[in-house]
């Protein structure tokens, strides 16, 4: 059933077999589970059916120095159904290399490979409604060229890897009606886990403090608790709870919040293809009706030669204010996207839009109005695929008759222990909860890791004749010059409480379960090692999968 925390008397306690802290994505999947199996559920939600204004000022924080991250309120939702109530829907499976430890990848090995999560992927990939869980363009469509450019693919970098594309599932909605009607899950909506209590013998957690707000406090037991909250939020609570513990729980090490980790993204240079017509450029659809698309991937024996973190490109658009990229549709796109910003600001917007943009708009103008013919029929498409269609089109790609493609990347960000999130104790949320400052470290592996992908593409375009690559490194050196004085996670939070056989180097065990407590478990991209290039999400309901059935047998009983 769903209840309104703010309801349950001051003081009161509940008793359940597993409590769950946190209601998006991992939350849901180990409540579903862990029910279906017939063990009794609470879910702390952390927030209600809607966002409030006081729910997203509990995710303030800073960043040290000012700037060099994004407001920590940003990317994130603070509501029941969490991120997947706005992400995007990309799921792509990590690769084996990413669990390996790799000598040139300082920190880098998971106590689990890929075979131990490999068996949870048809599941996730179904509750994600990702469609056919085949992430290998040469199986998932036969009738379709191997690589998506003619003779391009060699031992380095390859293009039959897939990402996949949820409707974008929002887990609220389509799990949480299951869920209300299940006599052993409770879900607490505006219920918050503020404080995370040990028994005298600091080794086993008690109960959970949690509030509703206004002061109003309640507590739950459980055989077994589970920090679902995501990457930033589960160190919080790890390290607030200090009331035995000064350190915070599982912090015996200093371990809790090191090794912050997101992605590297940016868009830099663009390919001119001989025959552009031949190439497998736009989304494909598998036989449930999901889309597909095809990347270039470095691969292992590629990230190996050349001493390299993960990472791939797909051709893309580039940013939406640059005028040259000579595509109508992303013209129109910049169009409107500026004048209903502007139109919200009233008529002084107007007159500053046009006053601070008025080359680039005139450009874009010139754009639209020259293919114009083209347009109309290219936005009445779009409409039907935005906005008419269960599968959301994920995002809107130049004509592929401009001949003109930006190559954008999603590579990996090394492990470090200097990057990390840490408590500011003189600042403190409505619920008394200690605020966060985050240091974002990036090293020289990073941007070796990008400049090296793009000399190895370009070279690999013009090696197999199918057409030439532009870019200027220069170029690249200042985008990883200006990520690290403004840097945006996108809401990728991974690293923060991360895995490790060995709690001097970790958090967690290779169960989940936090070092030296016996009955908490944490969820979520907190507990990666690595960070890969793949989005977090897919992986994170598949440790949701295993972590359930390791829960069956320890809270069951």
């Amino acid at each position: 059933m769903i209840e309104d925390a703010r309801e349950i008397p001051n003081q009161t306690r509940l008793d359940t077999a597993v409590c769950i802290l946190g209601g998006g994505a991992v939350g849901i999947t180990l409540a579903r589970e862990l029910v279906q199996n017939g063990i009794e559920v609470i879910l702390l939600s952390g927030a209600g059916k809607k966002e409030r204004t006081s729910d997203r000022d509990r995710y303030r924080g800073k960043a040290e120095p000012l700037g060099s991250h994004e407001p920590l309120e940003e990317n994130r939702k603070r509501v029941f159904g969490g991120t997947t109530t706005a992400w995007g829907g990309r799921c792509v499976p990590f690769d084996p290399i990413d669990f390996e430890a790799r000598s040139w990848i300082p920190n880098s090995g998971w106590p689990i490979g890929w075979e131990d999560v490999q068996p949870f992927l048809l599941s996730a990939v179904n509750i994600c409604e990702a469609g056919d869980a085949d992430f290998d363009a040469r199986s998932a469509f036969p009738a379709s060229p191997a690589m998506m450019v003619p003779n391009f693919d060699d031992p380095e970098v390859v293009t039959w890897p897939l990402e996949r594309w949820s409707p974008p599932t929002n887990f609220a909605k389509k799990y949480g009606p299951e869920l209300s009607e299940a006599s052993r899950c409770r879900i607490l909506l505006h219920g918050q886990g503020v404080q995370l209590r040990l028994e005298e013998n600091k080794n086993v957690i008690q109960e959970v403090e949690a509030s509703s707000g206004n002061k109003k406090k309640f507590f739950v037991r459980a055989k077994c608790f589970v920090l679902a909250c995501g990457g930033l939020e589960n160190p919080r609570l790890l390290l607030a709870s200090s009331q035995i513990l000064p350190a915070g729980i599982g912090n015996q090490e200093d371990q809790v919040g090191r090794y912050y980790q997101s992605h590297q993204f940016g868009v830099c240079g663009h390919a001119v293809l001989r025959e552009p017509q031949k190439m497998v450029y736009d989304f494909e659809r598998d036989t449930q009706g999901a889309y597909a698309r095809r990347r270039f991937w470095m691969t292992a024996h590629g990230q190996q030669s050349h001493k390299i973190g993960n990472i791939i490109g797909f051709f893309f658009r580039q940013s939406q204010d640059v005028s040259f990229h000579r595509d109508p549709l992303t013209s129109a796109l910049y169009l409107a996207k500026n004048c209903l910003h502007r139109l919200g600001q009233g008529l002084p917007g107007m007159k500053r839009m046009w006053n601070e943009d008025r080359v680039e708009m005139e450009n874009h103008l010139r754009v639209v109005l020259r293919e114009a013919p083209q347009l109309a029929p290219q936005i009445l498409d779009l409409t039907r695929k935005r906005f008419f269609s269960k599968r959301r089109l994920p995002f809107v790609l130049p004509s592929q008759r401009n001949n003109y493609f930006p190559l954008y990347y999603q590579a990996e960000h090394a492990p470090t222990p200097e990057s990390r999130l840490v408590l500011t104790p003189e600042e403190r949320d409505d619920l008394g909860m200690p605020r966060l400052l985050v240091k974002v470290v990036f090293s020289e592996i990073d941007f070796h890791t990008v400049r090296s992908f793009f000399r190895v593409f370009g070279k690999r375009i013009e090696a197999s004749g199918a057409g030439k690559f532009f870019y200027q490194e220069e170029k690249l050196e200042q985008q990883f010059a200006d990520r690290k004085q403004t840097f945006n996670s996108n809401a990728h939070h991974i690293g923060t409480t991360r895995m490790s056989n060995n709690p001097k180097t970790g958090v967690v065990d290779s169960n989940g379960r936090v070092h030296g407590i016996s009955n908490l478990y944490v969820g979520g991209s907190s507990i990666y090692p690595t960070s890969g290039h793949a989005n977090p999400t897919l992986l994170a309901v598949m440790l949701a999968l295993r972590l359930a059935k390791k829960l069956r047998s320890e809270c069951g009983r």
